[in-house]
């Protein structure tokens, strides 16, 4: 009886080594894969050719008003970054002088622009972030010409910050408000350096923030999806957004990437001198411990998990002279 418990157990590890050794390859292979056609590298002067315009938009044009230019006049394409220690009159002042509408909408008055976006920015208790954030965004996007309006999806302090919902959340809310087109998903702790990044949707959904300092400006890995993303809004509905499960940091961006490439649609990013970032710096999130058991099983569940099963609680909307918040239970 003993041989017998002993063969059983040593089979019985032997095929647990197995199977863990081959969950590990089947990872390595798969990344190794998806590293070598995830990411479409779009250089500067191919960038015009890749954005696409809202058709809202260029009906709009006139004799007397004509479509804005898609790309900014500047040779290197650097951008100022503001001072970090932004008082509140000067966000009453930047709101003022640059004509941005209350719940932070903003349009150019001398031409008709070719992108209507929503920037939509999760958050909770980081208003110093905030602050730079927006005073840097709003001449950055304008600068850009576009029409455009910033959505701040505050969580309360019910449960674990979850990115993810409340992006879904972000684009539930801007579709009541205005039919934008493109959508673009974004950390309020991420400031772009390149006004050549242009706040647009491309044909393909695009990373934007593929290269940030704390990484010594380097993709960390190919299949990288977070920070700062912008998706069409027909493409963010073909994906059913994004899950609602991740709670906690981590895991919810590269399940988004499974999402948009599971049909064999490839990312694209802008080439590494213009989706330049500086992150600011701030505590660290607590990790989802769940999180991997949610990425390697999410495939099951990407038409049942998403914006058709998003629930939560409006608690309160207010339009702040520089974007709207919109406060939620999740």
């Amino acid at each position: 009886v003993l041989t017998i418990f002993r063969k059983l157990l040593h089979s019985f590890r032997a095929r647990i080594l197995f199977l863990c050794f081959s969950s590990c390859l089947f990872i390595i292979i798969y990344r190794y894969v998806v590293s070598l056609s995830c990411a479409k590298i779009i250089p500067l002067q191919e960038i015009p050719h890749n954005l696409v315009p809202a058709i809202s938009n260029l009906k709009g044009a006139t004799e007397d008003k004509q479509l804005c230019d898609i790309m900014p006049m500047l040779i290197n394409g650097s951008w100022p970054i503001p001072n970090v220690n932004i008082k509140d009159l000067y966000l009453e002042n930047l709101a003022i002088q640059s004509n941005v509408k209350p719940g932070g909408s903003w349009k150019p008055s001398t031409c008709v622009s070719q992108h209507h976006v929503a920037i939509v920015v999760c958050y909770r208790d980081r208003e110093s972030q905030l602050n730079t954030f927006l005073a840097h965004m709003h001449p950055f996007l304008q600068f850009q010409h576009l029409s455009y309006q910033i959505f701040i999806i505050e969580q309360t302090y019910q449960r674990p910050f979850n990115r993810a919902k409340l992006f879904n959340i972000g684009f539930n809310e801007a579709e009541k408000i205005s039919p934008f087109h493109c959508y673009v998903f974004h950390d309020v702790d991420l400031l772009p350096l390149n006004i050549h990044n242009i706040y647009g949707c491309t044909k393909l959904p695009r990373h934007l923030s593929a290269n940030i300092d704390i990484f010594d400006y380097k993709v960390p890995y190919d299949w990288i999806f977070g920070g700062a993303i912008s998706i069409l809004k027909s493409q963010f509905l073909s994906v059913n957004g994004f899950s609602n499960k991740f709670y906690g940091w981590g895991g919810e961006d590269d399940d988004f990437f499974n999402r948009v490439t599971h049909n064999g649609t490839t990312i694209c990013r802008f080439e590494p001198e213009i989706s330049k970032y500086i992150m600011l710096s701030h505590k660290k999130e607590v990790p989802n411990e769940d999180r991997y058991y949610y990425l390697t099983t999410g495939g099951r569940r990407f038409e049942s998990d998403g914006l058709n099963s998003l629930k939560y609680t409006v608690k309160k909307i207010e339009l702040k002279p520089l974007y709207t918040r919109i406060e939620v239970d999740l």
